[in-house]
């Protein structure tokens, strides 16, 4: 069976050679200007060129035809993210997750987001939905335990950054959290040797260092 219009043009796509894929996904919209996977695809083309704002009329234009498919939404939240539009993104997020729960990289993109505006407890929120989702993911288990500690909640903190320094030992944000919650305890020589380790696996983050400078001088 031949593939589809939309399939050649998304091997096309895949392949790397962007003009021909553009050309591909126009000449299915002008056979139907509301195909809402075309102009999805070529949405996310105009992003991956630089051309944002481009990108988000296609990505808005998806949604406005068909607002009932969970990856249009993440598509267009990751464009207004990409553009600093940070409510909007969010808001789309959120209707990607009502349309598809379980989705949890969807969450995760949430906890990462309200992580990098300093709504800490939000993000720890996000990120504990996304681990009933995906359990195994250690990334969404470091994000949880760093928003706990920025939210107060350092048991739960710790709770969370020990279990995932027992599924990887090459994540330095582990080590920064712990060495956090050390030094907040008053433990200064086991949060120097938590940031240490942090340190050897990221030695240009000057958070890192300033940290263990501090650290080793009291």
């Amino acid at each position: 069976m031949a593939d589809s219009p939309i399939e050649q043009a998304l091997s096309v796509h895949q392949s790397g050679d962007l003009d021909a894929a553009e050309k591909a996904y126009l000449d299915i919209l002008m056979d139907d200007s509301r195909n809402a996977e075309a102009l999805k695809l070529i949405g996310l083309l105009a992003c991956q060129r630089g051309k944002l704002e481009d990108g988000l009329n296609y990505l808005e234009a998806a949604v406005e035809v068909d607002d009932s498919v969970a990856e249009y939404h993440v598509a267009l939240a990751h464009g207004y993210l990409a553009t600093g539009k940070i409510e909007e993104g969010i808001a789309s997020l959120a209707k990607a997750g009502e349309i598809d729960p379980s989705r949890a990289d969807v969450y995760g993109t949430l906890g990462d987001t309200f992580q990098k505006i300093l709504n800490f407890p939000e993000a720890l929120r996000m990120y504990q939905h996304a681990m009933k989702v995906d359990p195994a993911n250690t990334n969404y288990r470091v994000g949880a335990g760093l928003s706990a500690i920025f939210s107060g909640q350092h048991d739960v903190a710790s709770d969370y950054l020990e279990q995932a320094s027992t599924e990887s030992d090459d994540v330095p944000q582990i080590y920064y959290g712990l060495a956090l919650i050390k030094a907040d305890a008053g433990e200064t020589k086991a949060a120097h040797e938590l940031i240490s380790k942090a340190v050897a696996l990221d030695a240009d983050n000057p958070e890192y260092l300033r940290l263990q400078s501090e650290y080793a001088a009291t």
